[in-house]
């Protein structure tokens, strides 16, 4: 991953427990920052080959570019997810100074830019936030992942895929939201996402979708035990969507937002970013 802002390539992986580098343009092969753990936040992937990781780099708070992380590495303890939790999830990390990788505090609170798995959720062996693709429009950051249907799952549970969103000025992370994304082929419903990408339609395609050709279409390929198959969106559908399922829950008598108990514990409260 190239950081055109701060003229670095960023490598991540699963050696030195999931910690990433920084790399010099001009010769790839000079880290041009050393990262030394010094806290539990500069660990960004997991330590898992099987386990994805999804990271991008897009707009935060105070005009600031930052690092978009998401990946479960399933810690098997409380222990080490104590150290690891900010690799069970989406997280927005720094990509300068000597804060590099880390995931920023906020305030005295101690409140970070990150939408966490709850614990019981993250050492979970029959629950894999599985990471697919992730890709930024405008405002908004956004994340593809498979993952079981149910939570608290059981190994025999069938997988689905999501969609989730973020807002670059939020600072506390307060307007992730996830919902499930399905691709529908005449009668039959594919529910896993393998790839995804998104494009600007040409004129033609544009005309024809009812669109701008400034517009955004988020291209996803899903696929079952038979077959696969290619679903178009635009983003105009899926922002109207989040917005109505939002809304949905600040007008319903239940105060919790709905991305489902394997988070921790989040509020339907007014926020004028979303």
């Amino acid at each position: 991953m190239i950081g055109d802002e701060h003229s670095q390539l960023v490598t991540c992986g699963t050696v030195f427990q999931g910690t990433c580098q920084s790399r010099n343009l001009v010769n790839i092969s000079l880290n041009q920052v050393d990262v030394v753990i010094k806290r539990e936040t500069q660990f960004v992937a997991s330590t898992s080959q099987s386990n994805a990781a999804v990271a991008l780099v897009a707009p935060a708070p105070d005009n600031s570019v930052q690092l978009y992380v998401g990946t479960d590495d399933q810690p098997s303890t409380s222990i080490l997810y104590d150290y690891r939790q900010y690799t069970c999830g989406v997280s927005r990390r720094f990509l300068s100074s000597s804060d590099i990788f880390q995931v920023p505090a906020v305030g005295q609170s101690g409140r970070r830019p990150s939408a966490r798995l709850s614990e019981a959720a993250a050492i979970s062996s029959d629950f894999l936030v599985n990471y697919v693709a992730g890709f930024t429009v405008e405002q908004f950051s956004y994340f593809l992942t498979t993952q079981p249907s149910v939570y608290s799952p059981i190994s025999s549970a069938p997988l689905v895929s999501k969609l989730s969103q973020v807002c670059h000025q939020d600072t506390y992370f307060e307007s992730y939201v996830e919902m499930p994304i399905v691709c529908r082929s005449g009668v039959k419903d594919y529910n896993l996402v393998q790839a995804a990408t998104v494009v600007e339609p040409g004129s033609r395609l544009a005309s024809r979708l009812g669109l701008t050709a400034s517009s955004h279409l988020l291209v996803a390929v899903f696929y079952d035990e038979s077959d696969s198959a290619v679903c178009v969106y635009r983003l105009s559908d899926i922002r109207s969507r989040f917005k109505d399922n939002i809304q949905a829950c600040f007008d319903s008598s239940s105060t919790t937002v709905p991305v489902g108990r394997q988070f921790s514990t989040r509020y339907c409260t007014a926020n004028t970013q979303v």
